[in-house]
């Protein structure tokens, strides 16, 4: 199943707490790439590379796994997007790509947000930080601009 990168997160809700919902109700098992995985071009020899939208589920049954299909684009068709940018130094945006992107995970995560970066030292500082509630997207702010503090 193809669903953009940057849903992922809002889909999955707060802690994962949607996606184990239909999980369960569906008999499934929903499996998402890892969140940055087109910042990292490593690709060993003779493999391909996973598509970064692309979402694998399996399920015992075809029945099971149209189910689960089909409550995902439910839920990401009632989904309303909030978006706020902001600006971090260039300096500062490449110290997190480079060592701090756990970090980041563990607040897109907790805040069920996705925070998008430029790329690696690309004269861009504008950070964007997308959500479906206004207030996780402030406190996803908030906890970046903390990060953004204690980088040096």
């Amino acid at each position: 199943m193809q669903l953009e990168l940057s849903l992922h997160q809002l889909l999955c809700g707060r802690n994962r707490k949607n996606i184990k919902l239909i999980e369960s109700q569906t008999n499934t098992a929903i499996y998402f790439p890892p969140p940055f995985s087109t910042m990292y071009g490593y690709v060993p020899p003779e493999a391909t590379r996973r598509e970064p939208s692309q979402i694998f589920i399996t399920g015992e049954s075809p029945q099971a796994i149209e189910n689960a299909k089909s409550r995902i684009h439910e839920t990401v068709k009632y989904m309303k997007l909030y978006v706020k940018d902001v600006q971090i130094s260039n300096a500062k945006i490449d110290n997190i790509l480079l060592g701090r992107m756990d970090k980041v995970r563990k607040i897109m995560e907790a805040n069920a947000t996705f925070i998008m970066f430029p790329s690696l030292a690309r004269r861009d500082n504008t950070v964007r930080v997308q959500g479906f509630e206004n207030l996780h997207v402030e406190r996803t702010v908030k906890e970046l601009m903390a990060l953004v503090i204690t980088t040096t």
